[in-house]
């Protein structure tokens, strides 16, 4: 029985490597052969795994579309996990270095629009997201952090803040895009925190 070669580049490097060239050059422009030279492999190689450029942009929204909420549903572990939802969220879009790169994000944004498989993926990350959400708000009322009350549309509202902050940042510039996330996301939220206490004052002395 023949044994083999391991993989050296696995294909979770080979999707990052390309979420890079996307970010670099837009979906159009991306070859196979330059997400092979981004992770040190040739473009046959890509082939062979992923069969095509069509091929590497699906696995690429794909991956996106299971690993994001898991980042996002990670908040309700913390002791503030309304607080922790919004670090996270900042912190994703901390990823967007500069104009050009969101400007490449939006074209990859376009594919979801225009195409009925990415479509699908991109229906099936939002469901993920908006329900990781929703965990994080139930694990936050359960801590006391926010106002009992019904919160389901609440999830949907920090999506589209989340995208609108980052659709203004590229329209209008202004801080980073984590600092615009940060800030709406804490306007929006802000209402729906329980006050804190005032601090008891200590013993006279």
């Amino acid at each position: 029985m023949t044994i083999g070669r391991p993989r050296t580049v696995s294909d979770e490097q080979i999707l990052a490597g390309a979420a890079r060239v996307i970010a670099r050059m837009g979906p159009a422009r991306l070859t196979l052969a330059e997400v092979g030279r981004e992770v040190g492999l040739s473009a046959a190689t890509v082939v062979q795994r992923f069969g095509s450029k069509r091929g590497v942009l699906l696995a690429v929204a794909r991956h996106g579309a299971d690993t994001l909420p898991l980042q996002v549903a990670a908040a309700q572990d913390a002791s503030a996990p309304t607080v922790a939802l919004i670090d996270v969220l900042a912190g994703i879009a901390g990823g967007i270095r500069s104009s050009e790169e969101f400007a490449n994000h939006l074209a990859f944004l376009l594919l979801d629009l225009a195409d009925p498989q990415f479509q699908r993926i991109s229906g099936d990350y939002t469901a993920a997201v908006e329900r990781a959400i929703a965990d994080v708000l139930a694990a936050s009322q359960a801590a006391g952090e926010l106002i009992s009350g019904d919160l389901g549309r609440l999830p949907r509202a920090i999506h589209a803040a989340y995208n609108g902050a980052l659709l203004t940042w590229g329209l209008a510039g202004g801080g980073s895009p984590a600092e615009q996330v940060r800030d709406q996301l804490t306007l929006l939220l802000g209402p729906y925190l329980q006050p804190t206490p005032p601090a008891q004052p200590g013993p006279s002395s």
